[in-house]
């Protein structure tokens, strides 16, 4: 007598995941993402209902699985948003990096002109105004400085240029000038920049003409 509840129970398992595995193939399409839901709602299910009581109406099942792939979707595409992050700020970083070793590449005062003028969009009087030189100095030292960031390695003259100078403290402040993308702090810093200039210029006049 029990037999035939047995096989009728058994047809309605077989019957219910027919049914739930081509909704989620539907809902999926694809196989592998079909079986993982269907597993899942599977799962799920029997952790609320007892064994015996399985299989529960079809519409239980799809509820659960639509829900069940809504998730991952969503887990899918924080996982991909944060991989895109990643990979931005990766790029970001190295931008950054090598336009370091552009700057790294010119004087003090092919330095101020350059970001002054190709970054905040100076004008080459602004310029020369805050350096306290004339208009054709500022374009000479735009000029001088685009060759040096042209070249492969840093010219020793530029090197020497720096002598009373902290180098990369500079660079740093230029970096969170850039991206702050305000100028002020390195306008600050302008008279300290010239006057330590000008210390170096009277210490090795020829060396610091021929790189400035």
């Amino acid at each position: 007598m029990e037999r035939p509840k047995q096989v009728d129970r058994q047809s309605q398992i077989e019957e219910t995941m027919d049914k739930l595995s081509h909704y989620c193939l539907y809902l999926t399409k694809n196989k592998w993402d079909s079986e993982e839901i269907t597993q899942e709602a599977v799962l799920k299910t029997l952790t609320k209902y007892k064994e015996d009581t399985f299989p529960p109406p079809v519409s239980l099942l799809k509820k659960i699985a639509y829900h069940a792939w809504i998730d991952r979707i969503r887990k899918r595409k924080k996982e991909e948003l944060v991989s895109e992050i990643h990979d931005l700020a990766t790029a970001d970083k190295k931008e950054s990096e090598q336009q370091m070793d552009h700057l790294r590449k010119l004087t003090p005062k092919q330095l101020v002109v350059f970001v002054l003028k190709e970054a905040f969009h100076f004008q080459s009087t602004e310029i020369a105004a805050l350096l306290g030189i004339n208009e054709s100095a500022v374009k000479a030292l735009l000029h001088r400085g685009r060759m040096n960031i042209s070249n492969d390695t840093i010219h020793p003259l530029v090197r020497s240029s720096w002598e009373n100078l902290q180098q990369e403290e500079i660079l740093e402040l230029v970096e969170v000038t850039l991206n702050k993308d305000d100028p002020a702090e390195l306008i600050r810093l302008l008279p300290n920049m010239l006057h330590a200039s000008k210390s170096s210029l009277q210490t090795n006049s020829n060396v610091y003409m021929a790189a400035a």
